[in-house]
């Protein structure tokens, strides 16, 4: 695995109010920066980020998730 110093290490934050993408666009991130192979869709129940039964079943995120690109 690649060594990154801190400062080449940037943290984003993805915020906003339910149903406005944030999920979705965590997915294409994480797909265009060839971490996943394909996208998953929170109607699908198959995202990366929201991977518990309850916010699968809500359709929305209710914890935090790490994510790495």
């Amino acid at each position: 695995m690649k060594s990154y110093s801190t400062k080449d290490i940037r943290n984003v934050v993805l915020l906003g109010s339910t149903k406005s993408g944030k999920t979705t666009l965590a997915e294409a991130m994480l797909y265009e920066g060839k971490v996943i192979d394909r996208r998953g869709t929170v109607e699908s129940k198959n995202t990366v980020s929201d991977n518990t039964e309850i916010e699968q079943m809500n359709q929305r995120s209710i914890f935090s998730t790490p994510l790495y690109a």
